[in-house]
């Protein structure tokens, strides 16, 4: 038996614990009144222990909808000695001193003490913790999106390879047959030579596409040059002209005249609008409706230093449960088949390279509005008269011999019949192997060398290193013609050897300029 001394003690010990005690601790008596309330409970719900002595438990901090619950539960367990949550961790909803409901982890054991029952509840705040489990699943959820983006961009770095070979045969063989065309200046072939711009602008969407896809696989930064954003999404409205026209829908382009020039990647920027057109199209498609509209403008904000492009439709617009999501990766609400849901996700990212941001609104008229915005960076007149196209180059006289590489007979041929226009003698292999001998056969003496990088005879990298060891003067003119630029072999050559190098699909001129920066002299 416990001396009055010894009890005092005892109890001012456990008074010492339970107010430094990191956790809340609320005692109660038999009747759900409050007995004890400690600081660390006094924090959590935001009440003084003075003015909750006496007060019931219940009408502190349980919720009203539990309040008969733990009612029973209390009487039960007096007249019974049962009860289903004593002992035991649990995690319940606790309100705050504000009304606030907050997720709690509890235990509560019986401290019946000298015949008087008692019961302390041991309370955790569980908002920290819930907090960063939300960010912890944020943080998983980003990675995750990140982890498939990678993916996908291996996936493109094959696409690529296949895909550049035959659109590069397909632009440069429509820009060299209107050329011939217009040579021959015969009018009858007007249609003809409207079929090979077609061809071009449609093989040019393609490259534009696939190349949006690698620069954003690749982390590039924009390059930004001086560019008209009007011109832009003209180009872009003109392309789909026709598949919307099919649809019955309308565009309607607003912007005034005075529209100052941006720093733009315009491919990137292009990329971008046509996902907004083809994203409004189709949702217009799928809501049906009598008049489909779609509505391009543009609008300058000096002040901010900012330019807005807006598209609107006056389809059924975003449901507010899914707006939040829109621009993760791989989440789309169109059916199996009709789309990715990547194009809103790039978008953004693309705009984001910019320095701006794409959000989404809702149309003045009903529907979507998607709004980029871009900041309006002045640009001298001196930097566009740059950025105009420079006059064509001399051709060489007959007597320079370039060699082409490629495993592709149909790329090799194209690039022959390129080199051929403008004066070059073209000695064609399939593979690094076949190369070596040819090489070895003149000497080492050609002017330039054109090759692709994966090839199954002898590869460009193995024919660059035994250049070096045999030829090195003809080591240092070789250039390399590729659309397997995100591949890991190709990766890891090009940024070893510092070769120049031109992406697959490529035009004539582009070859033009790339032979010549190959055969000047430093």
């Amino acid at each position: 038996m416990n001396t009055p001394s010894e009890f005092r003690e005892l109890e001012a010990y456990h008074a010492a614990v339970v107010r430094s005690a990191l956790d809340g601790i609320v005692v109660i008596d038999g009747e759900g009144r409050v007995v004890d309330f400690n600081p660390a409970a006094e924090a959590i719900f935001g009440y003084e222990r003075n003015a909750v002595i006496g007060a019931p438990i219940a009408d502190l901090i349980i919720p009203p909808e539990h309040r008969s619950a733990h009612d029973n539960g209390l009487a039960t367990y007096l007249a019974t000695g049962t009860s289903r949550m004593l002992g035991k961790r649990l995690e319940l909803p606790a309100m705050l001193s504000t009304g606030e409901l907050i997720p709690i982890e509890l235990a509560i054991t019986d401290v019946t003490l000298g015949g008087r029952r008692l019961f302390a509840a041991h309370i955790r705040d569980l908002r920290a913790a819930r907090r960063a489990e939300a960010e912890i699943r944020e943080q998983r959820n980003a990675l995750h999106q990140k982890e498939k983006l990678a993916a996908l961009g291996s996936l493109l770095a094959g696409v690529a390879h296949e895909l550049n070979n035959p659109l590069s045969i397909i632009t440069g063989q429509a820009l060299m047959m209107r050329e011939a065309m217009e040579e021959r200046a015969v009018a009858d072939w007007n249609g003809l030579v409207r079929r090979c711009d077609r061809i071009s602008t449609a093989a040019d969407r393609c490259a534009r596409i696939v190349r949006s896809f690698l620069d954003m696989a690749r982390q590039r930064e924009a390059e930004r040059t001086p560019t008209r954003l009007e011109t832009v999404v003209n180009e872009a409205v003109e392309l789909l002209g026709y598949t919307m026209g099919a649809a019955g829908i309308t565009v309607e382009r607003r912007w005034a005249e005075d529209l100052p020039m941006l720093a733009l990647d315009s491919s990137q920027i292009h990329q971008v609008v046509l996902n907004l057109l083809v994203n409004a199209q189709q949702a217009l498609e799928q809501a049906g409706g009598a008049e489909r509209k779609i509505t391009v403008g543009i609008a300058v904000d000096r002040a901010a230093g900012a330019v807005s492009l807006t598209v609107d439709d006056n389809g059924p617009g975003v449901p507010e449960a899914i707006r939040s999501r829109i621009f993760d990766p791989f989440f789309t609400t169109k059916p199996q088949g009709a789309g990715t849901g990547i194009g809103l996700a790039v978008s953004k990212g693309l705009v984001e390279a910019h320095g701006g941001s794409l959000t989404l609104a809702d149309a003045p008229g009903g529907g979507a509005r998607f709004i980029i915005r871009l900041p309006c960076e002045a640009v001298q007149p001196s930097e566009a008269e740059s950025a105009r196209p420079t006059a064509k180059v001399d051709r060489p006289t007959p007597d320079r011999h370039l060699l082409v590489v490629d495993d592709d007979a149909a790329i090799a041929e194209l690039l022959a019949e390129i080199a051929g226009r403008l004066g070059y003698a073209v000695t064609v292999t399939h593979g690094g192997n076949e190369a070596r001998g040819r090489i070895d056969a003149r000497g080492g003496k050609f002017d330039a060398i054109l090759c692709d990088i994966r090839m199954p005879a002898g590869d460009g990298p193995g024919l660059y290193d035994w250049l070096q060891e045999s030829y090195p003067a003809l080591a240092g003119r070789i250039g390399f013609v590729t659309g397997d630029t995100l591949g890991p072999l190709a990766g890891r050559f090009l940024a070893r050897s510092g070769c120049p190098m031109i992406e697959k699909p490529f035009t004539p001129g582009d070859i033009e300029a790339f032979l010549e920066d190959l055969t000047t002299p430093c």
